[in-house]
């Protein structure tokens, strides 16, 4: 004799649980948006950060300080000055990444492919935005550095 297991009842979903599921429900539909705009924002903080960097380095008196440097010592300082730039550049990248635009196959017939599609868009673009983060954080390390250098060991100009 074989009995077959009672079947399943579902419980009762409470107002609580209700809240949960349309909180991530509306998450999960906001979250490329989210993540574009996180990116716009990020475009304009690597781009005032820039802007601000080259009005220093601009309006500093570093140039006649390092005309009393060797040559090799002049391109060392010279790439150290820069890698914050070219770290801020890769961040610009990468965020620019985030609205660049692909081709993705789906279905919308198949409930299955379009949730893939989705969280295959939306993974690629969290991907880039991480990234973008990650270069304008390192950045920062080698700004520091520039700050202790200039401050530390540029030559003041000689007086004339």
């Amino acid at each position: 004799m074989s009995s077959s297991p009672p079947p399943i009842q579902p419980t009762p979903l409470t107002a609580l649980d209700r809240f949960w599921l349309e909180t991530t429900r509306g998450a999960v539909k906001q979250s490329i948006e989210s993540l574009e705009g996180a990116a716009k924002q990020l475009i304009a903080i690597t781009t005032l950060a820039s802007t601000i960097y080259f009005a220093a380095v601009s309006f500093s008196d570093i140039k006649a300080g390092l005309m009393q440097l060797s040559s090799a010592e002049l391109w060392g300082l010279a790439l150290i000055f820069a890698l914050p730039i070219v770290l801020w550049l890769a961040s610009l990248w990468f965020s620019i990444l985030v609205f660049k635009p692909e081709i993705y196959q789906t279905n919308l017939d198949s409930p299955d492919l379009a949730r893939e599609t989705y969280e295959t868009i939306a993974a690629y673009k969290h991907k880039q935005l991480q990234r973008a983060y990650l270069f304008l954080v390192v950045a920062f390390f080698p700004l520091i550095v520039n700050v202790l250098i200039y401050f530390l060991f540029v030559p003041l100009p000689p007086k004339t």
